[in-house]
């Protein structure tokens, strides 16, 4: 008598199990498939990244060499800036010293003022290069403005005039120096 198992003749149970393995084949397959389409789309989306990762760091590397070239523009122009309002201002307390240090009574105009209204705007630039060359600005700023002080006063108090003439001219003087100093050592940092 034929072996039997389960009530099936044993080829039939060894053929059932063929079927059965090609069957769980074929599964492991589509599994297997399944997984391989998934790593590749996984992957996909990993060189899409990287390839948006990389725009980005283009698009930022263009962006820091546009911000250098404006910061270097800036610099450029605030050194100008600075060595132009120097030069002025060293211009204008020499015209104001010749204009006061008369032996008469000098001739004054309505509006008094020595430095330039763009002076405190230069100061500011001169300090984010150079803090000792705005802080000799700022000191010649206080003695201009001393010496416009003394020179209203000289205006509208004629009978004091030779006292506030002096005064004028020392705070005159010492805002000369100031600038001189602040434009030397200007000078020698730009070259």
């Amino acid at each position: 008598m034929p072996e039997q198992a389960f009530g099936w003749s044993v080829n039939q149970v060894m053929a059932y199990a063929a079927v059965a393995n090609v069957l769980l084949v074929l599964v492991l397959a589509a599994i297997n498939i399944y997984y391989a389409w998934h790593a590749k789309r996984q992957a996909d989306a990993s060189r899409a990244q990287v390839a948006a990762s990389t725009r980005q760091a283009e698009i930022a590397a263009e962006t820091l060499s546009i911000l250098r070239k404006q910061m270097d523009q800036q610099r450029t122009a605030d050194l100008a800036t600075v060595t132009l309002q120097l030069k002025v201002a060293i211009h204008t307390a020499e015209d104001w010293l010749k204009r006061i240090c008369s032996e008469s009574y000098p001739q004054l105009p309505d509006e008094i003022r020595i430095l330039s209204a763009d002076f405190g705007i230069a100061t500011q630039r001169a300090n984010a290069i150079d803090p000792i060359v705005a802080e000799n600005m700022g000191a010649a700023s206080l003695y201009a403005g001393e010496a416009e002080t003394n020179i209203r006063i000289l205006r509208t108090q004629p009978e004091t005039w030779k006292a506030m003439q002096e005064k004028a001219a020392k705070n005159l003087n010492n805002a000369k120096y100031k600038l001189s100093v602040a434009r030397a050592r200007w000078e020698t940092m730009t070259e």
